[in-house]
């Protein structure tokens, strides 16, 4: 009962009082008075307590928006009229690999046999394969890099037909526990990030979804991989990752970093779906910067890691 009150909570409580009265999202109108007593009331309530100024924000019920002015559906909608086409001829699956390298994207699309989608809005620039792994349709897209561009990925393909994520990448790595070449697969999140924060709370935990979790852990094991599962960063500020930041996030158990998992999390949480990231040391931050960017040992390390995402797919532990 109490997270469903914080669900409905809003910052904007008049948009609330909408949601609570018109759950189907149809437009409707209320007295301005109402709205301006509802939400002088309610608003000096959140301000001046603590306990309610963490909840989520307003606008927003588990899963649906309320109080935004135009939504992922309305623009798939808007360019699959334009040319022409249906949404479904976009290409995507209920089930997406999330990459930011062009090269992975290419890599696992290539093992899956999957074909690339001629009608994908993003085309050249950011493509998307759809194929079966064993019978499953899986698509592989390539993303932009960052947490705000990843989730407006995720939201037009969640529009499109999309129910489960993962996230296939590279991290620096806080821990001497995983050197270059291992793999991590987060689980609770420092967020650092600004994306995540219009959609959970501040004080909101995202875990994945642990069946995907385990899974990857279990399919990296078969692959004769190095795997750990544990906290993890993502920020912003690729250059602003401090000494200090490192030093006390390792000490604290946090074992990598990168852009884009604690806001895909975050998304999910609010969605319902199922998301698990994996993602390949790239370099170790824990002592003197050590890259592995271009060299051997990443390519090969992440080829393994490639086919233990595919091998988890195709037993469908994930």
């Amino acid at each position: 009962m109490v997270q469903g009150f914080k669900s409905l909570l809003p910052h904007y409580p008049f948009s609330c009082l909408a949601a609570l009265a018109n759950p189907a999202g149809k437009s409707c109108r209320y007295p301005k008075s109402l709205g301006f007593v509802c939400s002088l009331g309610l608003g000096l309530l959140c301000n001046r307590n603590p306990f309610l100024r963490s909840f989520p924000c307003p606008s927003m019920v588990r899963g649906r928006n309320f109080d935004v002015r135009f939504t992922p559906e309305m623009l798939v909608e808007y360019d699959s009229k334009r040319r022409g086409i249906c949404i479904e001829e976009f290409g995507v699956a209920p089930t997406v690999v999330i990459c930011w390298n062009l090269r992975a994207t290419k890599s696992l699309a290539e093992k899956a046999k999957a074909k690339q989608s001629k009608s994908w809005p993003y085309g050249e620039f950011y493509p998307l394969f759809r194929g079966k792994v064993g019978r499953r349709p899986v698509c592989f897209a390539h993303a932009p890099v960052g947490a705000p561009a990843t989730i407006m990925f995720m939201e037009e393909m969640s529009a499109c037909g999309a129910k489960a994520f993962i996230g296939f990448g590279y991290a620096g790595s806080l821990s001497r526990r995983a050197p270059i070449g291992s793999c991590l697969v987060p689980t609770e999140c420092i967020r650092e990030e600004g994306t995540s924060s219009h959609y959970i709370g501040p004080r909101e935990k995202a875990p994945p979804s642990e069946r995907m979790r385990k899974g990857l852990m279990a399919a990296c094991k078969a692959s004769g991989l190095k795997a750990l599962s544990g906290p993890h960063w993502t920020t912003d500020g690729v250059y602003r990752e401090l000494v200090s930041k490192i030093a006390n996030y390792g000490k604290r158990g946090v074992l990598g970093v990168d852009m884009e998992t604690s806001a895909m999390y975050a998304f999910c949480k609010f969605k319902g779906f199922d998301v698990c990231n994996l993602l390949v040391v790239s370099d170790e931050l824990w002592g003197k910067w050590n890259p592995a960017f271009g060299k051997d040992e990443l390519r090969q390390a992440s080829a393994r890691a490639e086919d233990a995402l595919l091998y988890a797919l195709k037993k469908k532990v994930v």
